[in-house]
């Protein structure tokens, strides 16, 4: 864990990056540190996709309440059209949490394609229901409005000027130790078999791309691998514990009106919507430990990296595990995120 506030950076942490491969435990373990680079997965719905459209919408060239349909005209025909940016942002367009576009879709145009046709889960702007593919049309929106691809975006909005230069879509930088995730796609295997979480339709045994080696270096979400080729609006990222914290401080430089977005634009990312635990993006609340309550804004990503912004202190905690890399059932990431802010708080005196 990296935490970072006034007084400067501190890290915390111990254990190993990696401890087998497909042939078994390893003879000399890699060691994990704050340079480490981890698959970062959900958290790229925050520095890579909300930030990107955070600068977007203070220049005038987004608008959150204008129709999907504006930017993707490929979705005027079907209902996903009719949901704004906001609705996008805030996971209430009514869309399915999670679909193996995979099963027929090789590339982002056929994802995109697909995400479109899907009937929608659930009545628009009705509830908040968590959704990657949101984030997938919002990747594309971005692209869509730059008129480069989200990873030339990226780096031309947020990760230039934030000065990240340790974060890279679809793969980690060269000559660095990097984190292993799980056993292949072993996750989604067993989630189109079962149809839990989610009853999707497809069959597990229909797809010939299932990857069964130990990742490393790969990104591990299925749909950012094998259909946006590890760079989508929803995952892909590869970055690490200190240039997660170079973001976190960005973002409360912006808050500060000292930055490239715009401090009003900002407060309006981080203030909840419809539903109290959920901003344009971030999730946010209150975290109360130690006797101390504190605005929070934060995201876990499913690896085991988490982000989180406490305004009030000026700080930033980020949590970077492997919890997928386990011959096991993994650990929760809420809980563990959970620890690692309250053990900042407890490093805050507050």
């Amino acid at each position: 864990m990296v935490l970072s506030d006034s007084t400067g950076r501190r890290w915390a942490g111990a254990g190993w990056a990696q401890v087998f491969d497909d042939e078994g435990p390893l003879s000399t373990l890699v060691p994990m540190g704050p340079k480490t680079q981890a698959d970062v997965g959900s958290v790229t719905k925050i520095v890579a996709t909300t930030a990107s459209l955070a600068h977007l919408v203070d220049q005038g060239q987004l608008d959150l309440d204008s129709p999907c349909r504006r930017y993707l005209p490929k979705t005027a025909a079907f209902p996903v059209g009719y949901a704004t940016v906001r609705d996008l942002l805030g996971h209430r367009a009514g869309l399915w949490e999670w679909w193996p576009l995979y099963l027929g879709a090789t590339n982002a145009i056929q994802a995109l394609e697909n995400v479109a046709r899907l009937p929608l889960r659930y009545p628009p702007n009705q509830a908040r229901h968590y959704s990657d593919l949101g984030f997938q049309l919002l990747g594309s929106i971005i692209e869509a409005v730059v008129g480069r691809d989200l990873q030339a975006s990226f780096r031309q909005l947020v990760a230039d000027p934030a000065g990240m230069a340790e974060t890279n879509f679809a793969a980690p930088g060269r000559g660095c130790e990097v984190a292993a995730s799980s056993r292949g796609d072993r996750i989604e295997m067993e989630m189109l078999r079962s149809k839990k979480p989610y009853p999707v339709l497809g069959e597990a045994e229909d797809f010939p791309r299932w990857r069964r080696h130990v990742l490393v270096g790969e990104v591990n979400d299925g749909n950012a691998f094998h259909a946006y080729a590890g760079v989508a609006g929803h995952a892909g990222l590869f970055s690490t514990a200190y240039d997660l914290v170079t973001f976190g401080e960005f973002w409360l430089r912006c808050l500060d009106g000292g930055a490239a977005v715009g401090a009003g634009t900002c407060r309006a990312f981080g203030r909840p919507g419809l539903d109290n635990h959920q901003a344009l993006g971030w999730r946010c609340g209150y975290s109360s430990f130690a006797d101390c309550s504190s605005p929070l804004l934060y995201h876990p990503g499913f690896p085991g990296v988490g982000l989180a912004i406490l305004a009030k202190h000026r700080a930033t905690v980020v949590m970077v595990t492997n919890r997928l890399h386990v011959n096991s059932d993994p650990l929760p990431i809420e809980a563990m995120f959970l620890s690692s802010i309250q053990a900042a708080h407890e490093e805050l005196h507050c």
